[in-house]
């Protein structure tokens, strides 16, 4: 025997047409749904434990995946904006948004050009989008590779050093 659902009459039956139930149904055990059930079928799902998507999870433009808090304040939220064809991840709770890596890129959306490398005990190159390294931390300082400008507010003078090497 096999049951049927269906989500425009909320309604659940027995596919041979022994019972119907239009009320809340509750089950025992384990539930298996051998098919596609679509966003048109459920509009909430209550998960106590893990939820496993094997295909992924899609999230269509301006709905937000939010975490932490409450649905109304979440502390995070990752979202696309389609008005202005933008995406955010949005840390609005009291704390640091923290990203934690022994290395850490950022590189253009084909991921083609670098724009960021931090490397853990070795340095931070920013580039300049041309995956040309214009400045670089290092152990004794930063180097920057073109034009440096040092722009004063007026309140305190500005002091640059330059260091030659070779000719």
């Amino acid at each position: 025997m096999g049951i049927q659902i269906n989500g425009n009459t909320d309604t659940i039956s027995a596919l041979d047409g022994s019972w119907t139930s239009d009320s809340a149904t509750h089950f025992t055990g384990k539930v298996s749904i051998g098919g596609t059930l679509t966003y048109e079928d459920v509009t909430n799902i209550d998960s106590v434990g893990i939820v496993t998507a094997r295909e992924g999870v899609f999230i269509p433009d301006n709905k937000e995946i939010k975490i932490g808090n409450t649905v109304g304040t979440p502390d995070l939220k990752i979202y696309h904006s389609s008005s202005n064809n933008n995406s955010y991840i949005e840390e609005s709770g009291s704390g640091y948004l923290i990203a934690k890596s022994n290395r850490f890129e950022v590189t253009n959306a084909a991921g083609t050009e670098a724009l960021i490398n931090a490397v853990q005990d070795s340095g931070v190159i920013l580039y300049d989008g041309t995956n040309t390294a214009r400045l670089e931390t290092t152990s004794s300082g930063a180097t920057v590779t073109g034009i440096a400008k040092a722009v004063s507010d007026g309140s305190a003078g500005v002091v640059l050093h330059r260091t030659f090497s070779g000719n």
